[in-house]
């Protein structure tokens, strides 16, 4: 800067921090964007509210990753992403609905199983003192008034409610209980019809059972998973998915979160 007058001396310095003060925002910009993780969308059924909620947590703490999760029936679910809707992992309350997608070449791989679903038998909290969860207590209560709604989840959307039919048909109490039928249109709405006592009895997931604090146990009979075709819940990759989504979905089948399946109810 020899040579020049005070005014050009400070314009050249002012022009250099100008600059500087450019360069550390643009740069600040570019790092803070790359920090940001592409959205993590999923698409899974009713009955997972509570362990994925938690397995959820378990992922977001140690990575940061945001998730966002749409439950709902696996039939509805499954009509979505045919036409068109945008979620990264499917979790389906069973194989048929993954297999579809899969058919339809809609996934980027054929699925995994990651757990074994169960039913359970469920008498309502205000019911219980008149009838047990057994199955000759249900028939009579069935006959003498004390059961005027038995609701199951909706068997053409949802993979429990098929399970539930199946098992009154094996069991030969469907002739007695189909006048009484009422149809949740996911098991999260046929375990509200139950705990609200809009149906004095039901057919529900033997985990939403156990995720509730306030179902005693007296009031439920696990099923023999004799009565129904194995309830095999299979996830999958889906098609342009967000790269991102395969830690989550490499995360669902990893030894820690085996372990809360588990504890939800799942084997």
């Amino acid at each position: 800067m020899f040579g020049l007058n005070p005014l050009q001396k400070y314009c050249i310095v002012r022009l250099s921090l100008v600059r500087l003060f450019i360069g550390v925002f643009f740069t600040l910009s570019t790092f803070t964007h790359a920090q940001v993780q592409p959205e993590i969308s999923i698409a899974a059924a009713a009955n997972l509210h509570g362990v994925l909620n938690q397995l959820i947590n378990q992922y977001t703490k140690s990575t940061g990753q945001n998730i966002r999760v749409v439950y709902g029936s696996s039939g509805q679910l499954y009509q979505q992403i045919t036409q068109g809707a945008k979620f990264d992992i499917f979790l389906s309350a069973n194989e048929d609905f993954v297999d579809r997608l899969v058919s339809q070449n809609l996934s980027l791989q054929p699925g995994v199983v990651y757990a074994r679903g169960r039913l359970a038998l469920l008498v309502s909290s205000n019911s219980v003192s008149k009838m047990k969860p057994q199955w000759a207590e249900i028939k009579k209560a069935a006959l003498d008034g004390r059961i005027s709604k038995f609701a199951i989840a909706n068997p053409a959307l949802a993979p429990y409610g098929l399970a539930a039919k199946q098992v009154l048909e094996k069991l030969d109490v469907m002739g007695v209980v189909q006048p009484l039928l009422v149809y949740g249109g996911d098991v999260g709405q046929t375990m509200l019809f139950i705990q609200s006592d809009a149906a004095q009895v039901g057919l529900v997931p033997l985990s939403m059972v156990k995720t509730s604090s306030n179902i005693p146990g007296n009031s439920y009979l696990v099923i023999e998973e004799y009565l129904h075709q194995p309830i095999l819940q299979k996830m999958v990759f889906l098609k342009n998915a967000n790269s991102q989504a395969m830690g989550f979905y490499q995360f669902l089948q990893s030894a820690p979160s085996r372990n809360t399946w588990r504890q939800f109810g799942y084997e």
